[in-house]
């Protein structure tokens, strides 16, 4: 799951830049951008997940002996906004709004830097991430929750 984060940093920009600067046929645009965003939750479940098997080690390896610890306030905030922000794309308003994409992108381009994304197998990252973006097409068009999709009738 890794490799949605990579995935969403490389194709965020061009749907930002297709939905924030074209005014005529952007609907494709702003879809797909919902649905990047609704993918993003899965890189957050996965972050989570690794949370919780760090706390679970450092409890493991707890000893009686009590060191100084000074924990890095700026970098568990930063932790923190990009473990939580995703999941406010559970709301459908904020799930379509290009404005609070591009904040979300800023704080991952910042978290993960270039040189640490993981490139190796890439052609089958690219598919497996292409196979992510129509499935959950597909479930947000059946469902009837992409941003330009007409009500049911």
């Amino acid at each position: 799951m890794e490799f949605i984060k990579i995935a969403y940093c490389v194709t965020t920009p061009f749907l930002l830049c297709y939905a924030l600067l074209y005014n005529g046929e952007k609907k494709l645009a702003i879809n797909l951008l919902a649905v990047t965003n609704l993918l993003l939750i899965g890189n957050t479940i996965f972050l989570l997940r690794q949370l919780w098997g760090f706390y679970q080690l450092s409890k493991s390896f707890r000893s009686t002996s009590v060191t100084a610890f000074q924990p890095d306030v700026v970098a568990m905030v930063h932790l923190l906004l990009v473990v939580v922000l995703p999941v406010f794309f559970l709301n459908g308003k904020l799930r379509k709004n290009p404005w609070f994409s591009l904040l979300v992108l800023g704080m991952l381009y910042t978290f993960y830097p270039f040189n640490t994304w993981n490139t190796f197998d890439l052609g089958t990252k690219i598919l497996v991430y292409f196979c992510l973006l129509c499935i959950a097409y597909a479930l947000l068009w059946l469902c009837n929750q992409l941003p330009y999709q007409s009500p049911p009738r």
